[in-house]
């Protein structure tokens, strides 16, 4: 399935996680938990990477397995095509390279909370990978500006400084391993 995703997301730290999670049970929001394990694939040279685009394996709560493809696309979201790991016709049409030529080169255990708020998805994670681990919020919108706004509201909310955030956990994961 192949679609444009619109998403901003901000790292926070550990104390701004944990202030978040006792908001989201004071308020009793109905959220879905997920345990989400991603391997990031790539070439020997980092061709997708250094491209700006992704392909990963995902395995959600230890079950449903999807291979995701995603590049830039001009509005300033993602195209996104996900398939089945063992049927992915649209997604060869957008590799340079056999699939079998690509290889793990990074992989991201996500704790994730998603909760669905009128309109648009706001998500928590916590990350690890490498030695790593990392915390952020995430805004799934309708359009970039709409994600935006949304998580400058959210910063403001929790008093968390924005900084918008240039790449994502793949980007992360992947540079630590690439050192």
């Amino acid at each position: 399935m192949k679609h444009i995703e619109y998403e901003e997301r901000l790292i926070i730290k550990e104390s701004d996680y944990q202030k978040i999670i006792e908001d989201i049970n004071a308020q009793k929001l109905k959220g879905r938990h997920l345990h989400i394990e991603n391997i990031y694939l790539d070439d020997k040279e980092y061709s997708l990477t250094d491209n700006h685009k992704m392909l990963r394996i995902r395995t959600t709560n230890n079950k449903d397995v999807e291979l995701t493809f995603k590049s830039r696309h001009p509005s300033g979201g993602h195209n996104e095509i996900n398939e089945t790991l063992e049927h992915h016709p649209e997604i060869n049409l957008n590799l340079d390279k056999e699939f079998k030529e690509y290889q793990e080169v990074a992989r991201l255990i996500t704790d994730r909370i998603e909760i669905p708020i009128d309109d648009y998805l706001f998500v928590i994670d916590k990350n690890h990978y490498g030695n790593i681990i990392d915390y952020n919020i995430e805004i799934e919108a309708i359009s970039q500006e709409k994600a935006h706004e949304l998580m400058v509201k959210y910063a403001e909310k929790y008093q968390i400084p924005y900084k918008k955030e240039v790449g994502g956990k793949s980007g992360r994961a992947i540079a630590l391993m690439r050192k």
